[in-house]
């Protein structure tokens, strides 16, 4: 199951990068992660009733045919987002050769720059590639498979890990996951015992508290990082820096932290909190995860674009291996120190990993040039406001 939700982590990300420009993706991806989140929000509330009404079994049954549906779905609407490209269309500009003709043409005496803006919009050019169908649409490959590279896809992954920058995100992304899911895994007991005495059904209800999450997340981090990646370009004469991307991480940070203690503390000592303080740090623990989340993608695979496929396979596989073992620690870590001493912990670790990306700001144009150089990871994201 881990491994049926993780290609989504992955996968809908690299179709992102694939298909939208660089001031486009903070949003585009912000939309993936709003629609996944608000129907996980609904489908936590149905559950509870579900699981009540029918069984636990059921509640497997139904999301099994509920999958095969939408897997049946996406092998007709969802067409191929995969291309050969030159490696300098990861910047939007290409370099092309014409003939004295004005036709295009490989060795061609004339050289010019072709830069590809949303202004453009699709060119399909069928007099090319001939008309697209349903046929072409339906192909397993719309590229020659290059098997050998399936091998040389865990050496890179190998060697993302030895990138600094990236080894950071996989580290700050895994304490904020690691957070969410200790609250996760106790906010059912802690809202069940007295004084709250929450009903079953009610837990439900509490997850649905995510669906607001993404309301604000939305409009927050996800056009608010293509915004604040704009203005950062126009003031550095047009020139994009993949580190804007870190600029709105402030926001998520400061949530974590602030919730990580007041969950803990509530947890503690419940007869001196209000019910909402778990919830809402619960819910708002969701939202810093996700913003976390949407900044270590758009930073990486705008970073070394020519690796965001085994870059995204490190920070969404890896940070599931070290919220793994926060999480598996939580039992642990209660009785040891309680829930305020262990939140208070974790929350630490996510401070002081979200307080590194200050250095990781100013000395990011050197990382990337380290990957460059040492591991050949393509040109960086140098490139002009579209």
């Amino acid at each position: 199951m881990s491994l049926a939700a993780g290609q989504s982590e992955a996968l809908a990300p690299m179709i992102v990068q694939e298909i939208f420009f660089l001031h486009e993706r903070g949003r585009k991806l912000a939309w993936f992660i709003f629609i996944e989140c608000m129907a996980q929000g609904i489908f936590f509330v149905v559950s509870t009733y579900m699981t009540s009404a029918w069984g636990w079994r059921w509640w497997y049954g139904f999301f099994t045919i509920f999958n095969a549906i939408i897997l049946a779905l996406s092998l007709v609407f969802v067409t191929e987002t995969l291309f050969d490209r030159p490696e300098d269309a990861s910047t939007g500009a290409v370099e092309l050769e014409f003939n004295k003709q004005g036709d295009l043409e490989t060795g061609g005496e004339i050289h010019k720059i072709i830069r590809v803006t949303t202004a453009h919009g699709v060119v399909l050019e069928p007099e090319r590639f001939g008309p697209r169908t349903w046929r072409h649409d339906l192909r397993i490959f719309s590229v020659k498979p290059r098997w050998g590279e399936f091998l040389e896809c865990y050496k890179h992954i190998g060697q993302g890990f030895c990138v600094p920058s990236m080894f950071w995100l996989l580290l700050m992304n895994g304490s904020f996951l690691g957070l969410y899911i200790f609250e996760a895994s106790t906010f059912a007991g802690v809202l069940l015992s007295p004084p709250y005495s929450f009903s079953f059904n009610s837990l439900g209800y509490v997850q649905a508290g995510q669906v607001l999450s993404c309301l604000i997340f939305l409009p927050v981090l996800g056009y608010g990082s293509d915004w604040v990646v704009r203005t950062m370009s126009r003031r550095n004469g047009g020139n994009f820096k993949p580190e804007y991307r870190l600029l709105p991480l402030w926001i998520p940070a400061v949530v974590c932290v602030v919730c990580a203690i007041i969950y803990g503390q509530s947890a503690a000592r419940p007869s001196q909190w209000h019910w909402s303080a778990p919830v809402v740090a619960y819910n708002a623990s969701f939202f810093a995860f996700l913003g976390a989340n949407v900044v270590g993608i758009t930073y990486a695979v705008e970073s070394f674009p020519l690796r965001a496929a085994p870059l995204l396979v490190v920070l969404c596989a890896g940070r599931g291996f070290i919220s793994f073992g926060l999480a598996y620690a939580t039992l642990p870590s209660i009785q040891a120190i309680g829930y305020d001493g262990a939140t208070l912990v974790e929350g630490i670790i996510a401070g002081v990993l979200a307080l590194m990306t200050v250095p990781v700001y100013l000395f990011g144009p050197r990382i990337r040039a380290f990957g460059q150089k040492r591991f050949a990871m393509g040109s960086s994201k140098e490139a002009e406001e579209q």
